[in-house]
């Protein structure tokens, strides 16, 4: 792996997780019990990175407020959200770390989180809720981690139903998730 910092600076958090080949990601509700189980197949022993976010609200005119940022009750729904996923993944049998994002943009962190586990082959992206919205949200998510991370397979669970991120413009089947039969 390339030196991305210099020599002198001490490792962030993000350096110090071990290596993972799926990450499991949501734009804050709860992972569904599908996404865990598809994250844990696309697994197959390896470890899984689970991130959720913590959104931060306002506008985009680049005024910087305290009140904007998530409370402490916001993070702890977060942070309770990624543990919950954890249990559940080990008990299928994946190892598994996560991590809270506090962001604006949920694709862009997906993706910063993706090159950060090193050698991610697969990013799940769950979207809990359902319907249009969320899976606009949710299909948004994933064609900017797309665009920013391609030797990955991007899906996003909706509904018990797996979705590809690249809308069926992919000309070849580029890994085991195309492999996969496209229900849970």
């Amino acid at each position: 792996m390339p030196l991305t910092r210099a020599p002198w600076q001490r490792p962030g958090a993000r350096e110090s997780l071990s290596p993972a080949t799926v990450v499991l990601a949501s734009t804050g509700k709860p992972f569904s019990g599908s996404a865990i189980a598809l994250a844990a197949r696309l697994a197959n022993g390896s470890r899984v990175r689970v991130v959720t976010v913590a959104r931060i609200h306002g506008s985009s005119f680049g005024l910087q407020h305290p009140g904007l940022m998530p409370d402490k009750k916001e993070r702890d729904q977060a942070q309770s959200i990624v543990a919950t996923a954890i249990r559940a993944l080990q008990r299928a049998g994946a190892r598994a770390d996560g991590e809270v994002v506090i962001t604006r943009s949920p694709g862009r962190s997906f993706a910063r989180t993706a090159r950060a586990a090193r050698n991610v082959r697969h990013m799940v992206i769950d979207d809990a809720r359902g319907g249009r919205l969320g899976r606009l949200e949710a299909g948004l998510a994933a064609l900017a981690v797309r665009y920013r991370l391609r030797e990955a397979d991007v899906a996003v669970v909706s509904g018990g139903v797996v979705h590809g991120a690249d809308r069926g413009h992919r000309q070849k089947a580029r890994g085991q998730l195309d492999q996969l039969d496209r229900s849970v």
